[in-house]
């Protein structure tokens, strides 16, 4: 064997960790200080709430990098919604019901969001009517709750490569499905992106999470704490160019 047969499953597994994923940062999850929502943007915790979405999004744990990345390395291809890997020689089979059952949060409702016509996101999002469908959309025309969804949604929910000012299609309509209480099965997504995005290293945290909670020895291993900016708290809106003035949150 011309391999580390204990951490990989194949030679090509091996290198994609040493040559690839090794030099590839994490993408770090944010969470909500619960703290904050007062005032204009207290809406946010019955949004949440309804989803069974809000103690997943306050909440947050220790890190493993190396195991993360071991996990990608080791990542299967597969086109029916199980993400199975293969870390410290426990075999790992990760499903949307097995995520709702460590994070708490529920398994049911939309996969997709084809049947959301983008207008009536629009709506939903800016709070206005008769909206151009066309229009190019950034965070800063969002109200100030709706823009923190969108970075829980950028960062956390479907964390996404490049600008997180400037939302998808499918970023709004999933802001627009929390706004209007629509059931989306979060724990469905999350196993079909990290099967999309092998390469961008998402969910560190929740992943961690979860690999804590199988037969894996991580006594040994190294972990970190969620870095502080991370957290969308009083200084993490500052950094959005958000202020807490005179009783309410506004835009700097």
């Amino acid at each position: 064997m011309d391999y580390d047969g204990d951490l990989f499953l194949s030679k090509e597994n091996e290198e994609r960790y040493n040559f690839t994923l090794n030099s590839v940062k994490l993408h770090h999850e944010k969470w909500l200080d619960r703290e904050i929502l007062t005032s204009n943007i207290a809406s946010i915790r019955p949004w949440l709430e309804q989803l069974g979405w809000f103690d997943y999004l306050c909440s947050s744990h220790p890190i493993y990098p190396r195991i993360v990345k071991l996990f990608y390395a080791n990542l299967e291809k597969s086109s029916n919604c199980v993400a199975k890997s293969f870390v410290l020689g426990v075999a790992v089979e990760i499903t949307p019901e097995f995520i709702g059952e460590t994070l708490g949060i529920p398994c049911t409702g939309i996969t997709h969001f084809n049947d959301i016509e983008k207008s009536d996101a629009l709506e939903i999002c800016l709070e206005q009517s008769n909206v151009n469908p066309i229009m190019t959309v950034t965070s800063s025309h969002l109200p100030i709750a709706t823009r923190i969804l969108l970075l829980l949604v950028t960062n956390t929910l479907l964390p996404r490569e490049g600008s997180h000012t400037l939302p998808s299609e499918r970023d709004l309509k999933l802001v627009a499905c929390i706004k209007n209480g629509t059931l989306v099965n979060l724990p469905y997504l999350i196993v079909n992106h990290i099967l999309s995005r092998p390469h961008h290293l998402p969910y560190p945290m929740l992943l961690s999470r979860i690999l804590a909670t199988l037969d894996i020895d991580l006594n040994d291993e190294h972990n970190v704490k969620p870095k502080s900016k991370q957290l969308i708290n009083k200084a993490g809106l500052r950094n959005c160019n958000i202020k807490f003035e005179y009783g309410l949150w506004v835009k700097i």
